[in-house]
């Protein structure tokens, strides 16, 4: 059962906030999980960790040595490094060389390298309340007039990062950081394949304005599930009743 109680020992987040905005069942299945990252969330932590905090690599990742596991001795060599790399993650050679590149690309270009220079903290943990719920998370960067988030993606052409941004509820996550720091937001976004395009957007107040919406809808409806421990319903607590299945929106 979810309390104030205990949300005060695990707050809540944009990520479970967002499990929360698909179905009660959700954020109590992502309080439990132990979901394994992919392959292209391990490479954007990697450039995370290269543009923002370098320092730390090797605290949280491993870099996987190039061995031949068929032999003795590179069986040897694979099972020490699985022993010495607990707790951390595991990096291909070729990863963290395209990583590197792309950081050094970003950092070397003055418009996008004073965007993450201009930052006075990174992965900043913040602590606070929002509508009487605690909240907790990391900020990328922040600079004195902004907040930076750094993406990730495949196809940042601006009309798929629009639909993707949405998709994702980025609006829940800009709007929370905008009410913590009373600051607007600037996402530097990164392509993980070629040409590796670049691009730096601002949040737009409209879109500030949504996210804040929704995040004050997803809270009273948090305190709801709290008061009535509905914590086992699944798609039916936010539909409010039976699901119809009408046409898609494109179909004349």
């Amino acid at each position: 059962m979810i309390t104030l109680e205990t949300l005060q020992q695990r707050p809540l987040s944009y990520s479970s906030l967002k499990e929360f905005a698909k179905s009660p069942a959700h954020y109590i299945a992502y309080l439990n999980g132990d979901k394994t990252p992919s392959k292209e969330m391990i490479f954007g932590s990697v450039l995370h960790c290269l543009l923002l905090n370098k320092q730390d690599f090797d605290s949280q990742f491993a870099v996987m040595p190039n061995v031949d596991r068929r032999t003795t001795k590179g069986k040897e060599t694979y099972e020490e490094f699985l022993r010495t790399s607990e707790g951390k993650e595991i990096v291909q050679e070729s990863e963290l060389e395209d990583a590197t590149r792309l950081a050094e690309k970003i950092l070397s270009q003055n418009h996008f390298g004073k965007i993450v220079s201009d930052c006075q903290s990174f992965e900043q943990e913040f602590r606070a309340e929002i509508n009487g719920l605690p909240f907790r998370g990391f900020i990328d960067g922040e600079a004195p007039s902004y907040v930076l988030e750094v993406k990730t993606a495949s196809d940042a052409s601006p009309k798929t990062i629009i639909n993707n941004f949405y998709d994702r509820g980025y609006h829940i996550q800009a709007a929370v950081y905008n009410m913590i720091t009373n600051k607007p937001v600037k996402y530097l976004i990164v392509e993980t394949k070629s040409p590796y395009n670049i691009i730096v957007a601002d949040a737009s107040q409209e879109y500030i304005d949504l996210g804040k919406k929704v995040v004050s809808d997803l809270i009273g409806k948090f305190n709801s599930c709290m008061e009535n421990n509905l914590w086992d319903m699944g798609y039916e607590f936010h539909l409010g009743g039976n699901f119809e299945i009408s046409l898609p929106y494109w179909v004349k």
